[in-house]
């Protein structure tokens, strides 16, 4: 019984956190949107700047989010 509680407590911890991870919502050649809380700036980055470089370009952050929205705008730059 205690292996359950414990399997279960580990399930729930795993979709609680991968909830919090930065997302694509849309990319092109010239901007990102990554979805991701304002905690995770860094992360943002990141992962903006791995889709830029699919069209050699780096990501330069242009809108942080709002309270009515947890979206980060990048443009793709040379």
């Amino acid at each position: 019984m205690k292996k359950a509680v414990q399997f279960v407590a580990i399930g729930v911890a795993s979709v609680v956190l991968a909830g919090c991870a930065a997302k694509v919502v849309s990319t092109s050649a010239r901007s990102v949107v990554i979805s991701a809380g304002d905690a995770r700036v860094q992360e943002a980055q990141d992962l903006a700047d791995k889709e830029c470089a699919k069209y050699s370009r780096h990501a330069r952050l242009t809108a942080r989010p709002s309270r009515t929205s947890d979206q980060f705008v990048y443009d793709c730059v040379e």
